[in-house]
């Protein structure tokens, strides 16, 4: 019984401490709206733990959601840097939602 317990346990606080982090990039060289914005959206939607990608060809913003535990902006950034001939950066002025643990990180860290 002590064994399903810790399980249960386990579980609860592996849920309480994964996030979701939402972060801007800035995606240069795209020439067109649909054809290129639709190419770095599929390769970037293919990534295990990516929850969501928009990008707007206009602003050639691309907004990534993403867990925390599976994915980080550098592997991102190496799926464009390897997969296109796009120059890609972190968008100095991001959104992020910090998880519950990165945010005990940053008090205790």
């Amino acid at each position: 019984m002590s064994i399903i317990k810790n399980l249960l346990l386990l579980s609860f606080f592996s849920f309480v401490l994964s996030g979701t982090v939402t972060e801007l990039y800035k995606v240069e060289g795209m020439h067109c709206q649909y054809g290129c914005a639709n190419k770095v959206k599929s390769l970037i939607s293919e990534i295990d733990g990516i929850k969501n990608c928009e990008v707007d060809f206009e602003s050639s913003l691309m907004t990534v959601e993403f867990d925390d535990n599976k994915v980080n902006s550098e592997l991102i950034l190496s799926v464009m840097s390897d997969k296109t001939t796009y120059k890609s950066e972190k968008y100095i002025n991001k959104k992020e939602k910090k998880s519950f643990w990165n945010n005990l990180k940053k008090i205790f860290g």
